[in-house]
């Protein structure tokens, strides 16, 4: 009966070991909520990064509008009333712009890189159970082989940690990170975008030409044709006294997009797959008896039984010699 029993486990393992080369345990777990998981990531991902890339899009329309008026030479005195303040919102502006394209392009490659594990995760996972099988008939027929048994427990936890990694740990910190952003940094990365979308509207050439120039009638012609050596002073102080004040609104609306893709991309995903991924590797670790210190203890009890044997035997034959 014992016999039966264990051939019955070797035989489901093997059948379970060719099911997850064929890719049929991936629909078993679909089936049981990860491809809903997979789907829940799969959409944030992609709408964060359609988000991003919306906010990149406004960046770079300002970061151009920016530059013009930064390097422009209309005016007597113009650059040395108005250059200053135009430069240090063109650096938030640009440093705002950088951290957005890398936003977006981390979240592309996350995307991607979810895909690719999708299209090969079995694979490990049929590794994985393909050394368990190994290891179980090991056990039954060669009991004693306690090295080949240890070699195969360490593989085992190794695909083991690897497999879990990919079909579980990776999708439930990219979920957990997506559940802290919604709560903590999207309303920040919302409020610094739209903070930037008003602000293009601000740099608009209509908005800026009323602001420089209120009491004159709206007209088609450029603003800087509007400049003459009588009003070129008054106009050049109406703008800076706004870009003095607005040059707060854009460092603000810079550091508060840059921590939320800093969380975003980075400390929430990596904090979540950290802990986990620790945490799974102590319990496998427990289950199947892996360790440093077990692995040395059991070296060290292999040293001092042949040590003992060794002795023994010697003193066996000194007895008999004398």
């Amino acid at each position: 009966m014992k016999l039966f029993g264990k051939s019955i486990i070797a035989i489901l393992l093997l059948a379970t070991t060719v099911l997850s080369a064929m890719g049929y345990v991936d629909r078993g777990l679909e089936a049981v909520g990860l491809e809903a998981i997979s789907e829940s990531n799969d959409a944030y991902l992609k709408e964060s990064f359609d988000t991003s890339l919306k906010g990149f899009l406004v960046l770079s329309a300002i970061k151009s509008g920016v530059a013009v008026l930064e390097g422009s030479e209309v005016g007597v005195g113009f650059n040395l009333e108005v250059g200053d303040v135009v430069q240090s919102i063109y650096d938030y502006i640009d440093v705002a712009w950088k951290t957005s394209l890398a936003g977006c392009t981390v979240l592309l490659l996350m995307r991607i890189v979810l895909a690719t594990i999708g299209a090969v995760q079995h694979w490990f996972l049929f590794g994985a159970l393909a050394v368990c099988l190994m290891l179980y008939l090991t056990q039954w027929w060669m009991p004693a082989r306690t090295g080949a048994a240890r070699t195969l427990k360490e593989g085992l936890f190794f695909l083991s940690s690897l497999a879990i990694a990919l079909y579980l740990i990776l999708p439930v910190s990219i979920a957990g990170a997506s559940y802290l952003s919604r709560q903590i940094t999207r309303p920040l990365v919302a409020e610094a975008q739209a903070g930037f979308e008003s602000a293009q509207r601000d740099l608009a050439p209509d908005a800026m030409t009323k602001r420089m120039f209120p009491d004159t009638p709206g007209d088609d012609s450029s603003l800087w044709s509007k400049l003459s050596p009588s009003n070129a002073k008054e106009a050049m102080g109406r703008m800076t006294t706004w870009l003095a004040v607005v040059t707060r609104d854009f460092a603000v609306w810079t550091i508060k997009l840059i921590a939320g893709y800093v969380f975003d991309c980075i400390v929430f995903p990596l904090a979540f797959f950290v802990v986990v991924y620790m945490l799974t590797r102590a319990l496998l670790g427990s289950i199947l008896g892996v360790s440093r210190r077990q692995g040395m203890r059991a070296d060290l009890e292999v040293v001092l039984r042949k040590f003992i044997t060794t002795s023994a035997g010697k003193s066996e034959a000194k007895r008999i010699s004398s």
